[in-house]
């Protein structure tokens, strides 16, 4: 029985492993392809998927985001950093001299070493290399910088009253805003999926899928017995 257990745990485990996950995010398609086609040439499948967040669209409008995902297993991630950071060091001898980080100050290019979070491995990469070759000691603790906690996002007080009154008014649109909002989750570089939103939002969440869901039981009885 004990192996049998053993056993299920592997298989679950190699399904969770093998369902594709976010890997990366472009603004365009033929970067995606581009990409996609680098990973496929090492041996890792990939899938494009053109995503639009609704969470976006119902809190901030308009999505100014790359929405063009590169998904790869999610035991793959490892496999895929390294060939991320060699096909990197290999472009590093070929740059085109109009590239913008050339024309960084010193502090600048620090300033792209130290926020990992808002510059590619290339970029960081290419200001390590400018600084070195001028020989500009890069601090210890920059590159040893401890790596930043995912932290799941709140919605802002307003936000929730102004959803509490769509769920009451507009009995699918607080169906819609729950469902997202409990079941959206964001893809860490290591592969693993995390809850997007606190406790906090995903509990005000359901209480709105709960008030969508009566308006519209209500609103169909309505019907039903007018």
């Amino acid at each position: 029985m004990h192996d049998d257990l053993k056993i299920i745990n592997r298989q679950i485990n190699a399904i969770i492993m093998a369902e594709f996950l976010t890997y990366s995010k472009f603004y365009t398609n033929e970067d995606a392809e581009a990409f996609a086609e680098l990973l496929n040439n090492a041996g890792i499948e990939t899938k494009i998927e053109h995503e639009r967040n609704l969470l976006d669209t119902i809190y901030l409008g308009e999505n100014p985001d790359p929405m063009f995902l590169v998904k790869i297993p999610g035991d793959s991630f490892e496999d895929a950093n390294k060939i991320v950071h060699t096909e990197t060091e290999a472009q590093l001898n070929n740059i085109n001299p109009d590239y913008y980080l050339f024309s960084f100050t010193n502090e600048e290019l620090i300033d792209v070493i130290q926020n990992k979070n808002d510059w590619n491995e290339f970029d960081q990469a290419l200001a390590n290399k400018i600084l070195s070759e001028i020989n500009i000691v890069i601090p210890i603790t920059i590159h040893e910088q401890p790596k930043h906690e995912f932290k799941p996002m709140r919605i802002e007080t307003a936000w929730l009253i102004a959803e509490y009154c769509i769920s009451i008014i507009l009995s699918f649109a607080g169906i819609i805003i729950g469902l997202v909002t409990i079941n959206a989750y964001s893809t860490l570089p290591d592969g693993k999926k995390v809850k997007m939103f606190d406790a906090f939002t995903i509990k005000h969440a359901k209480q709105m899928l709960i008030i969508g869901v009566i308006r519209l039981c209500v609103w169909v009885l309505f019907l039903f017995y007018r």
